[in-house]
């Protein structure tokens, strides 16, 4: 279906899909010819690419690459293909590559090993390194210390912005979150400054007398959406992370928390499509086994075709009615369709502006009354709607008027209940994306009938 407000809009990839037919003819060549005709590609596509290949091809591209264009290349992969593909390699090659990626990437891959193969890599990381990833691994996902780069660009309080500036030279190989300095007392973070400010500002300029003192922070524990929230309000390029006493711990990078909310919006619609999204993009599609797909869709099937058998027992119970006006029939999936359009329409919006921050738990009663309104007015234009057409199809009047009737009361009742169940969800600490719109639309269908058959004893003389 097209939408209202323009054509329809095709399924497609923002990012240029090329051509790697040469590849896959240099896959059946010799290891010269393979290493020439990577050169013809972004690493990032070659990466991408990696997900519909066998291992044993992705074990040649990635020996062809140097290191540092093997380490591009994971970063334009999927974490679980980029953490399969080192398992398997050789230890101190698979360390060597991680080298090149940035430490929060490093953390991400590993944290999709299995232990023993994490375990064996981390050996031939360096001493520090591998402290710092193990501290790292020891946060749950999706807190701050999980999404953090630990190198930052630091000087003292005491510093001038000329040695800030030959800080940042001299470790430009090591610094990964170089658009704010943080100006630090001891291990303290006290202060930061942008690097625009520190490369304009007189070189014999104490960074004390420039820095923003008391700037905003996050603790190692903080959740990612807060941390988004923090971003996107105040529209920082990044984040500083604290430990409890106030030290230093990393940053927070805008484009790692976009990362992470394009990885949980991918689930967010696997959810609301009846598919179990957490486990279902863990793993590319050629990935997943036959019976991971499988195990993600049975339990929503189950429950969906369990609730679909109230939607029978209703139609069982009215079934002398139907019986004695037949025309009732007509209208059924007219009425469950439109009730289950409004409710899932009312459950995306309400979710996204959970998602967002624009509506909170304690907005419930403002929520619910503003739905409660909207599903008001659309019932009461398309009864109108309704109750033409039904006169068109030569029925009775009576039966038109229960059409439209039945309309707006269902639309109100799907777009009272979508608003509803999200912030109850929220407010229970489930995920509101699992309450998808399948679920929400079987809900609708069976009670749309009972309200249905209910107003049409109100209103038809025959069955009266």
């Amino acid at each position: 279906m097209s939408s209202m407000g323009g054509s329809e809009e095709v399924v497609h990839s923002a990012v240029p899909i090329p051509d790697l037919t040469l590849l896959d003819r240099a896959l059946k060549s010799d290891e010269p010819t393979l290493r020439k005709t990577l050169e013809k590609f972004r690493p990032a596509d070659v990466g991408k690419d990696l997900s519909r290949r066998p291992i044993d091809e992705s074990h040649r591209i990635l020996r062809a690459f140097d290191k540092r264009h093997a380490a591009a290349m994971l970063l334009g992969a999927h974490p679980a293909i980029a953490a399969k593909l080192l398992s398997s390699c050789d230890a101190r090659l698979a360390a060597e590559t991680l080298s090149f990626l940035p430490t929060d990437h490093r953390v991400g891959i590993l944290a999709l090993m299995d232990p023993e193969n994490s375990a064996v890599i981390e050996q031939s990381l360096d001493p520090e390194e591998r402290k710092t990833i193990r501290r790292m691994l020891a946060y749950p996902d999706g807190v701050a210390a999980r999404l953090m780069t630990p190198k930052t660009w630091t000087c003292q309080v005491h510093q001038t912005a000329k040695q800030a500036m030959e800080i940042l030279k001299q470790q430009k190989e090591q610094i990964e979150v170089a658009q704010n300095c943080y100006v630090l007392s001891g291990k303290k973070l006290v202060g930061v400054i942008a690097l625009r400010d520190v490369a304009t500002a007189s070189p014999e300029t104490r960074i004390e007398e420039i820095m923003t003192r008391d700037p905003l922070v996050v603790n190692e524990e903080t959740s990612r959406s807060d941390a988004a929230e923090i971003i996107k309000t105040h529209q920082f390029l990044s984040l500083p992370v604290v430990d409890s006493e106030g030290n230093l711990t990393g940053a927070l990078r805008l484009d790692d928390l976009f990362d992470a909310a394009l990885n949980r919006t991918g689930a967010a619609i696997l959810n609301q499509g009846g598919v179990i999204g957490k486990i279902a993009t863990q793993i590319p599609y050629f990935q997943t086994s036959i019976h991971r797909v499988v195990r993600s869709r049975l339990m929503w099937l189950i429950l969906l075709f369990v609730a679909e058998t109230a939607t029978g027992t209703v139609l069982r119970h009215f079934e002398s009615e139907l019986a004695k006006v037949v025309a009732l029939s007509f209208f059924v999936p007219l009425l469950i369709g439109t009730g289950g359009n409004a409710g899932s329409q009312t459950v995306s919006t309400i979710i996204r502006a959970l998602a967002i921050g624009e509506v909170r738990v304690r907005d419930i009663v403002r929520v619910i009354g503003k739905e409660f309104l909207t599903g008001l007015l659309l019932g009461s234009l398309l009864g109108a709607i309704a109750f033409g057409r039904a006169l068109l199809w030569g029925v009775s009047s009576d039966l038109a008027i229960c059409v439209a009737i039945t309309i707006l009361t269902v639309c109100t009742w799907a777009n009272t209940v979508g608003a509803a169940i999200p912030i109850l969800a929220q407010k229970a600490h489930i995920d509101p994306t699992v309450v998808s719109a399948p679920l929400i639309t079987t809900l609708v269908d069976a009670s749309g009938l009972f309200i249905y058959f209910t107003v049409a004893h109100l209103t038809i003389a025959q069955l009266h």
